[in-house]
Order: C-alpha cells, then sequence, then structure tokens
C-alpha cells in the first residue's frame, strides 16, 4: 500500500514540476537595450533615453526596439506581419520595465520625448494622473492609446 502512495505522489510532483516548467517557459522578459549604440526600428535614431524606450518581442521570439512609444505602435501598425507577443515599456518614474498590455499612459506635449510624441508610462494609475494632471495631459489604457497613435501620429502623411 505503501508503493502506491509514494508512486501516487511521485506522479502527482512530477505533474506539478511539468506544468510549471510549461508555465515558465511562456514567462518572457523585455529585451536588453544598449542604450547609445542601439538604434530604433522605426525611426533609425539612437536609442538613448531609458524613461521614453520601448520594446516588442514578436511571435517568432524576435526582439524589436523602440526609441519612444509613439513609434513602437506605429511601427506595429505599419508591419502587422510582426505580430508582437509581449510589449514593454519604461516605468517614467522609476525606469523599471513594465509590461506595455498593463502600464498607464500619459500623452502631452513634451519637449524633451525624442520623436515629440509625448507618450509616457505609469505602472500605477495615480501616477499617471498626477503627471497628466502637471503636464496638462491625457491618461490612456494600452487599446486607447494605441487607437489614439492610429487617429493622430500613424494617419500623418
Amino acid at each position: 500500500m505503501k508503493y502506491m502512495q509514494f508512486l501516487t505522489l511521485g506522479c502527482l510532483l512530477g505533474a506539478v514540476a511539468l506544468f510549471a516548467a510549461c508555465g515558465a517557459s511562456n514567462a518572457v522578459g523585455a529585451p536588453e537595450i544598449y542604450y547609445g549604440q542601439d538604434v530604433c526600428e522605426e525611426c533609425s535614431m539612437i536609442i538613448s533615453d531609458a524613461k521614453f524606450a520601448a520594446a516588442t518581442l514578436d511571435l517568432k521570439g524576435n526582439a524589436h526596439k523602440f526609441d519612444d512609444i509613439g513609434g513602437m505602435l506605429i511601427f506595429h501598425m505599419d508591419h502587422p506581419e510582426l505580430q508582437a507577443r509581449a510589449y514593454f515599456v519604461h516605468d517614467y518614474d522609476t525606469g523599471a520595465w513594465l509590461r506595455g498590455e498593463e502600464a498607464f499612459y500619459v500623452r502631452a506635449v513634451l519637449p524633451d520625448a525624442p520623436m515629440g510624441d509625448g507618450i509616457v508610462a505609469f505602472a500605477e494609475r495615480a501616477a499617471a494622473e498626477n503627471f497628466a494632471a502637471r503636464v496638462q495631459g491625457q491618461v490612456f489604457k494600452f487599446d486607447e492609446l494605441r487607437l489614439n497613435v492610429h487617429l493622430t501620429l500613424h494617419a500623418q502623411p
């Protein structure tokens, strides 16, 4: 009887380990950007400022790096064949990488933004709202921002 209990426990632990390993393989991290060296795939400028930089991983696992969030969004609008598996942006306050799909964004007139798109990201809605109030900006979630960029930036000739 103890042998059956041992065998059952072994099978359960093996199944848990297998599921954990499969889940871990689906986790993706932000690609490394070499500031002052890497080039933005949208505008070909050197990526130099982490607070504006962004990146994506496509479905094939290829990294795409950008000097600003607007450029990242426009690039993927122009290249639908390169479907993004994950979007990454930096928290404007802390510099930490965030999943772009989960961030809160502020769009405003920001003179130091690389391409003049004036888009920055925050991990917390309250931080985004506070920043937006200071710079007279507007707060967006990811899909709202994509629509806004499509209608205002992407539509420009």
